[in-house]
């Protein structure tokens, strides 16, 4: 028997002995990179118009906490949103903390928990989007299993994923969302989002999955599409020069850090 194939196979297996919460677990180590900073760019477009690209930077860090993760992200173009920051703090009572800093105004403001779910500097993705999700926000269900779109020899687990709480709810705009998880690293390589009515609103692909952080087995998808199943507006999210475990302060993530424009 071919070796590749055989270990595919040993691979699926391993993964389909799991609940729905293990895998989930294994999904949040596998994407738990301790700290991080990379280059984006932001296109967003729809089917009749010209799409518009913002270009930013983004830091995370996991917290004291080993679990939630402080998120800045700093735009540098076009003209019209230089200098513009998000400062997102997740914390575990599912209601994250987001200050936009608009230097036209000198001024922050905060994004109430029931605004999260609202367009992250027009795009598809919500601020809630740009967190990242955690284990315990959500109760889950195995909906079985398909061909993985990334990878045709493996069998993706398809996970359905319930809010826990009425504030994850509230935040995230969602009453439930589906995700596509590969055996072979844990990662989601696609998903659905679903109104509160039930409704399917987005969809999202995941691609260029690479391992970021050897040592600790640490993976980021590169590439992030996502589509407004409503009115098919799209973004698509690329992140590059990615460079992990450097030494990011905590004092990146702070309002004066926020505020402060070189």
């Amino acid at each position: 028997m071919n070796k590749l194939f055989l270990l595919l196979t040993l691979f699926s297996i391993s993964a389909h002995a799991l609940s729905a919460k293990d895998i989930m677990t294994k999904n949040e180590e596998a994407r738990k990179v301790n700290e991080f900073e990379t280059r984006a760019k932001l296109t967003t477009g729809s089917s009749g118009g010209t799409p518009k690209i913002k270009d930013f930077t983004l830091w995370r860090k996991v917290q004291a906490d080993g679990i939630h993760n402080s998120t800045l992200t700093r735009f540098h173009a076009p003209a019209e949103v230089r200098d513009e920051g998000i400062l997102i703090t997740e914390n575990g009572s599912g209601k994250n903390d987001v200050l936009l800093y608009l230097p036209n105004f000198k001024k922050i403001r905060r994004v109430e928990s029931q605004q999260q779910s609202g367009s992250f500097m027009g795009s598809v993705f919500s601020y809630s989007d740009i967190a990242t999700p955690h284990v315990d926000d959500y109760q889950y269900k195995t909906l079985g299993s398909e061909k993985c779109s990334g990878d045709a020899k493996l069998m993706c687990t398809k996970i359905e994923c319930i809010p826990s709480n009425e504030e994850v709810k509230d935040r995230t705009g969602y009453s439930k969302s589906i995700v596509w998880v590969r055996p072979d690293n844990f990662m989601v390589e696609r998903a659905e989002y679903y109104q509160i009515d039930g409704k399917l609103w987005k969809s999202l692909k995941a691609t260029e999955i690479k391992m970021v952080d050897s040592k600790n087995k640490k993976w980021l998808a590169h590439s992030l599409s996502i589509v407004n199943q409503i009115n098919k507006d799209f973004t698509d999210l690329q992140f590059s020069n990615v460079k992990v475990n450097s030494g990011i302060s905590d004092a990146i993530f702070t309002q004066q850090n926020l505020q402060k424009v070189k």
